[in-house]
């Protein structure tokens, strides 16, 4: 069995899945700002189910979903005692997946829409990198609010079965990076306001091109590990204010607040009614770790504990 030792504090949480982030391999290879003390427990995003509490935890109760409430807390475990105040309770009726997913690429994509000239309904926005995780809560999330998306993705074998994709869960048009001419002429027609740039590099002129006078670019990512061009002329001429986003930054700031909790409430009612669905993603055992981690980058990959647990290799010999 799981052995351990709690205070009165403190809670003992089962975790329910947490999977691979692009942010999870830059704190294992020391790139991400976040660096714990080793030996840690790899795994920024996941959620967890409250087993036990101790005799002064005030506000989680067992059966309550959790998830951390600050990067770095080590989500590629079955189980752990921690602080109450280290979690923050999500509604517990969401899926495995959803809950697990919860903290990061949607409330990214929400955070972006609603700070930086949050378009009006019937407005338009642009960003790259649209396929992935962030890029499909963008789109989901942008759909349940009236807002239209120009959607820009990489060439590809079977381009056209994820362009599909990307329309049937709510993308209004999809170019691939090379179709440069035709994305600037239907953006004279359709012009967005604000661009989300996970890619960076050189492709982020092409949204500085699509984008239209006083607008804004918000960078999140930098895909392409290049380092970002911005022209003088389309930034100065054009009035573009640039900004940068990082999901961790904002949550220190904003930990424990109203705005946090309005966020949370949200990003749940989107699970709720189906406008927001998880990215998809393989189910994987702890014990398939290293074939997960290798195919991290081809699809998303969600550790399950039960799939763990249930695992003979639980069992040992």
């Amino acid at each position: 069995g799981y052995k351990y030792s709690r205070t009165s504090s403190q809670v003992l949480l089962k975790f329910r899945a947490a999977p691979i982030n692009p942010s999870d391999y830059n704190q294992v290879e020391g790139k991400y700002p976040i660096r714990p003390a080793l030996p840690a427990v790899g795994g920024n995003e996941g959620s967890a189910t409250v087993l036990e509490v101790g005799s002064n935890v005030r506000d989680l109760r067992p059966g309550d979903t959790v998830i951390p409430a600050y990067a770095g807390f080590g989500t590629w475990r079955t189980h752990c005692v921690t602080e109450e105040t280290s979690v923050k309770k999500i509604p517990s009726n969401l899926s495995v997946a959803a809950s697990a997913m919860f903290a990061v690429n949607p409330c990214t994509a929400y955070r972006m829409i609603e700070d930086y000239q949050k378009p009006s309904p019937g407005g338009w926005m642009i960003q790259n990198g649209a396929n992935s995780g962030v890029g499909r809560a963008v789109i989901q999330l942008s759909r349940a609010q009236g807002i239209r998306t120009v959607n820009i993705i990489r060439d590809r074998e079977n381009v056209e079965d994820l362009r599909r994709e990307l329309l049937d869960i709510g993308a209004d048009v999809v170019f691939t990076s090379s179709q440069r001419g035709e994305m600037e002429d239907f953006c004279k027609e359709n012009t967005p306001r604000l661009a989300l740039n996970m890619v960076g590099g050189r492709e982020t002129i092409q949204l500085l091109k699509c984008l239209g006078e006083n607008s804004h670019l918000v960078t999140y990512g930098a895909m392409s590990n290049s380092p970002m061009s911005v022209p003088f002329g389309l930034q100065v001429f054009k009035d573009i204010t640039l900004h940068s986003y990082w999901m961790t930054r904002w949550t220190k700031k904003h930990a424990r607040t109203e705005l946090e909790d309005e966020m949370f409430g949200r990003i749940a009612e989107f699970y709720q009614s189906g406008e927001l669905t998880p990215t998809p993603y393989k189910e994987n055992s702890f014990h398939d770790f290293a074939e997960a981690l290798d195919n991290a980058y081809k699809v998303k990959q969600l550790f399950v504990v039960d799939k763990t647990l249930s695992d003979p290799r639980s069992f040992g010999e």
